[in-house]
C-alpha cells in the first residue's frame, strides 16, 4: 500500500514532533482517476495516479538510495523508483472503493503504468481491472478515495478523464469536513478515557468520513 512500513514510524514521529498527539493524517496523496469504457460501453479499468506530498517524496527517495532533492530522474532512477508503492499486502484494496448501487466492484490487482518525478513530487500510476465488466447505464457509479485509519489523506485532484464513452460525467463530491472532524474528536475523546493505548495502532477507522467522490453518471442508451 502507499503508507510504505519501513517510512510510517519515521513519518509518525515527524507528525508528533509537529502538532499534538492527535495529528492525523502523516501521508497526503492527490488523486486522479482515468475510467476506461470498452466499446459497448462496460467500465474494464479505473487509472489511478497518486501525486505524493513534496516531504513524503523526499523521504521515499533517500530511503531508495536516490537524491532527495532531485529535480528530474534519470532513465536509471525510474528504474529503481519503478513499482515501488504497488507491493500491497494480502487484502489491501489499493484505497480505491467503487460500487454501483451500495455493491462494490471487484477489482485485480494492479497493473503498474509509470513511475515519475514532478516538481519534487512523485507521481505514480496505475491500472485496475474491474474483473466483472459494469454497465453504468444501469446505475450511477460512485467511486470513493479513502484510507480507513486515515494516515493517508487523499485528495481527489484534476479532472476526472472519462475515456471510451461520450454518455458519462463525473462530479466530484467533499464531505462536511466539520462534521468529519466533530467524530474524528469523539472517537478520540472515547479512545483517551480507556486509558493506556498505541495512537497509531488504535487510531479509529474514521478515514471513511474524510472521503471525497467521484459520482459517475450516464445516459441510458438507446436501442
Amino acid at each position: 500500500m502507499p503508507r510504505l512500513s519501513h517510512l510510517a514510524p519515521l513519518l509518525a514521529l515527524v507528525a508528533l514532533a509537529a502538532a499534538p498527539a492527535r495529528a492525523h493524517p502523516h501521508e497526503f496523496i492527490d488523486v486522479a482517476l482515468e475510467l476506461r469504457f470498452d466499446t459497448v460501453g462496460t467500465l474494464t479499468e479505473i487509472g489511478v495516479e497518486w501525486r505524493y506530498d513534496a516531504f513524503t517524496s523526499m523521504l521515499i527517495l533517500a530511503d531508495l538510495g536516490l537524491n532527495p532533492a532531485a529535480e528530474a530522474l534519470s532513465p536509471e532512477d525510474e528504474a529503481v523508483l519503478a513499482g515501488f508503492d504497488l507491493n500491497w499486502d494480502e487484502g489491501y484494496n489499493g484505497d480505491l472503493w467503487p460500487m454501483q448501487a451500495d455493491t462494490p466492484l471487484s477489482l485485480g490487482p494492479p497493473v503498474p503504468e509509470t513511475t515519475t518525478l514532478d516538481a519534487g513530487q512523485i507521481v505514480s500510476r496505475h491500472v485496475r481491472p474491474v474483473l466483472e465488466p459494469v454497465d453504468p447505464a444501469l446505475g450511477p457509479l460512485v467511486i470513493q478515495v479513502y484510507d480507513p485509519e486515515y494516515y493517508i489523506a487523499y485528495t481527489i485532484a484534476g479532472q476526472t478523464i472519462i475515456d471510451g464513452s461520450e454518455d458519462c460525467r463525473a462530479r466530484v463530491f467533499v464531505p462536511d469536513l466539520s462534521a468529519a472532524n466533530a467524530q474524528l474528536e469523539a472517537a478520540l475523546d472515547e479512545l483517551y478515557a480507556g486509558g493506556t493505548f498505541d495512537l497509531e495502532a488504535d487510531f479509529p477507522a474514521v478515514g471513511r468520513n474524510f472521503a471525497e467522490e467521484v459520482r459517475i453518471d450516464c445516459a441510458p442508451r438507446t436501442e
